[in-house]
């Protein structure tokens, strides 16, 4: 029989703060950075010492000390690294536990959840042959100042009350309730994942929901596209050097969010093992933008989500729902896109097919098998792109024609902007859907193929016509593209290096646009509402919101 896993006693602190935290992190393996976390992170680089050094015994005169000293203890079901132990003349032992912030004010206590986990780190040195133990410190390292914590019989008994709830909600696969006090939310690194207000929205219980996502770092994007560029490790930066051996320049390491190499760049193993260390995901599309696939540090650990998600794979009746959700909302977007473009001098025609678009998203909404559905997105799309060239300005459209939708390989300009867009957002879709903790290759409006991310492609139909089609036309008509910027021969046309960079701009402005939630009525960019909408597909398998819905613009 397997032993029960211990608990750290860090996630006895994120319980006192929230028990929904505690659950998030510990039996999901959810984390979430935001300038807090990462700060904390950054101080205690210097209190956890150089590697190799734990536990190992350092003396400052008298007093002897020994950093990241490892406890635990079956009994009382918990493990965890202390920062400090202190050992004074006589034997006096004590835990020193480090905090980032300042110390409390005169006459204030330090905050519960702290003093629990502190208290936690004496019980684990007793139960390891420590018993003289009697108190504690808090370092706050902004203030530079400690404070005694005693552990007296009311502490004791609070912090072994905390043990045990926790081990009851580990053993659990049911979230315990939102917290009721709103206010931990703004300065949670969680809360994009918890959506606590989102989700009381799913439930009826709020008409809107409150802006409370993280304050996390957006990072920056390493994009390379040069044929036979280099990228090496060099100082705990990424170097790039081009095929010749010059200087492309390169990217911090700290603040790195994501690497996309496009076409043959070779990547030293040095540099992917210190981005998949940093978990900064490493993707690869080809020359032409086609979307290859990734490299990630590990899969993401939330196996329960991939089980649920799996499950609904085989319900075909849950997995029609979700398809169904995902047509009726491209062609929402679609209509949209026409009557956006085409507002000026409509015609009876124009008005007829706004009034089929309507019809075929109603029939998406309510077909009974994938034939009917894959009937009505094909007919809205074909009905969208047969009025595409009207998006073009007059001006424009001498220089950039388009006859219709063509791909693999494009034949025009428009087609080759359209499907070297369609390969990013197939890329931003599958990152997000490993980063939330879904398969991407398991979808439900896209029949599964070897190698084809189904579910990034159904994710990408809510935001095809918003962010990629948008840009291509908004670029087209303010003249940013030359017909020097594309490679043209024999009926075939790609973007060429110029062309890419100019394209890569554009994509990434669209994707920092702010947008007006249609569910939750608050503003945020594109790029992070498609990891919204699986954080929600995520809560909707897990059955924790009884609806989903898809996105779509106005």
């Amino acid at each position: 029989m397997e032993p029960p896993a211990l608990i750290p006693v860090s996630y006895l602190n994120a319980f006192v703060y929230c028990p929904r935290r505690f659950f998030l992190e510990h039996n999901r393996g959810m984390f979430e950075d935001n300038v807090h976390t990462v700060e904390g992170r950054s101080m205690h680089r210097v209190v956890d010492g150089k590697p190799g050094t734990a536990a190992k015994e350092a003396r400052k005169g008298d007093v002897v000390h020994r950093r990241s000293v490892a406890f635990s203890s079956t009994r009382l079901g918990i493990a965890g690294k202390l920062d400090l132990v202190e050992e004074k003349p006589g034997g006096i032992l004590y835990p020193v536990e480090y905090k980032k912030g300042k110390k409390p004010p005169k006459g204030r206590e330090p905050w519960l959840n702290d003093k629990i986990q502190l208290c936690a780190q004496v019980l684990l040195m007793r139960e390891n042959g420590l018993e003289s133990v009697e108190k504690g410190y808090l370092y706050y390292m902004r203030s530079r100042a400690r404070v005694e914590v005693a552990m007296d019989p009311e502490l004791i008994a609070k912090t072994m009350e905390t043990i045990s709830e926790c081990a009851k909600i580990s053993g659990s696969d049911t979230p315990p309730p939102l917290a009721q006090n709103r206010n931990k939310c703004f300065g949670c690194s969680l809360n994009a994942i918890c959506l606590p207000e989102e989700e009381e929205v799913c439930k009826g219980v709020k008409a809107n929901a409150k802006v409370i996502l993280p304050m996390r770092l957006d990072g920056d994007l390493l994009y390379i596209d040069v044929p036979g560029a280099y990228v090496g490790l060099s100082g705990g930066n990424l170097a790039v050097t081009g095929p010749g051996g010059e200087n492309l320049g390169g990217a911090g390491l700290e603040n790195l969010k994501e690497v996309v190499a496009c076409g043959p760049v070779q990547l030293t193993t040095q540099s992917i093992h210190e981005c998949m260390k940093r978990n900064i995901p490493v993707h690869y599309l080809s020359y032409h933008g086609r979307y290859l696939g990734s490299a990630f540090s590990m899969f993401h650990f939330n196996g329960i989500l991939r089980e649920a998600q799996w499950r609904t794979h085989f319900d075909e009746s849950k997995s029609l729902d979700f398809a169904r959700i995902v047509v009726a909302s491209k062609i929402r977007n679609i209509r949209t896109l026409l009557m956006r473009y085409l507002k000026d001098n409509r015609t009876d025609e124009d008005q007829a097919q706004f009034d089929l678009l309507k019809t075929l998203r109603r029939n998406a909404g309510r077909a009974e098998n994938g034939d009917s559905l894959r009937g009505s997105e094909g007919a809205a799309s074909r009905t969208y792109f047969a009025r595409f060239a009207e998006f073009i300005k007059p001006g424009m459209k001498n220089a950039f024609p388009f006859n219709g939708r063509n791909r693999r390989p494009p034949k025009d300009p428009v087609n080759a902007m359209l499907s070297f867009g369609y390969g990013l957002l197939a890329k931003d879709a599958a990152g997000a859907a490993i980063r939330v903790g879904f398969d991407p290759f398991c979808g439900f409006f896209h029949s599964m193929k070897y190698g084809r991310p189904s579910l990034a492609l159904d994710m990408m139909e809510f935001f095809r016509q918003p962010i990629v089609d948008s840009v291509v036309v908004s670029a087209v008509n303010n003249g940013v593209f030359k017909k020097n910027d594309f490679l043209e021969f024999q009926n075939v046309c790609y973007l060429n290096e110029k062309g890419r960079k100019k394209f890569l701009v554009q994509y990434e402005m669209r994707k920092k646009d702010l947008i007006t939630h249609p569910q939750f009525h608050y503003r945020l960019s594109y790029e992070r509402t498609i990891e919204l909408q699986y954080r929600l597909l995520g809560k909707y398998m897990l059955k924790e919101i009884d609806k989903y819905e898809g996105f779509y613009i106005r």
